[in-house]
């Protein structure tokens, strides 16, 4: 009896280290990676805001002739409150695909650039489109952010993000 129930064991034991290794279950198989990707959300996607220097931005914001809108963060790279906020613009940028999104560092930029401008300390964010620029003044955390794009743009934070912050 004791017999049969250890063979039986044995016998379990080898199938489970041969499905384990079958490639049905392989990780790296293409089905695997499918069915995977086919799982994640595709209303967001990795969006960075592109990195520019003062002329570029000189050369973009007076001529602004579109109706979209532009965010521009000024930041110093060494400023850890710069650093604390270029995570949630980058954030930013992917739960609001339809604003443009740019970073400009302050040894890229003409201090002429920073006074027409009024950027007087950093981080500093813009909000640009046609007919207005609006500074953002405030607490720099991602719910306030939000808000200030929501309030002035009029624009939603895309599903995904929405789904997230109800559950989380």
């Amino acid at each position: 009896m004791a017999a049969s129930i250890l063979l039986l064991y044995m016998t379990a034991f080898s199938l489970l280290q041969y499905a384990s290794s079958s490639s049905l279950c392989h990780r790296d198989s293409a089905l695997f990676l499918y069915t995977l990707k086919s799982q994640c959300p595709l209303l967001i996607s990795p969006n960075p805001p592109l990195q520019v220097d003062g002329s570029y931005v000189e050369g973009i914001l007076p001529g602004k002739q579109s109706i979209g809108y532009i965010s521009v963060l000024f930041y110093a790279s060494w400023c850890p409150f710069s650093q604390n906020v270029l995570p949630k613009i980058e954030t930013l940028s992917s739960i609001y695909p339809q604003v443009e999104h740019l970073v400009v560092e302050q040894s890229l930029t003409l201090p002429s650039v920073f006074s027409r401008y009024g950027i007087h300390s950093m981080p500093a964010i813009l909000l640009v489109n046609q007919t207005s620029m609006i500074r953002y003044h405030g607490p720099k955390d991602l719910l306030s952010l939000i808000q200030f794009y929501e309030r002035n743009t009029g624009f939603q934070p895309n599903q995904y993000y929405e789904t997230t912050k109800r559950t989380a």
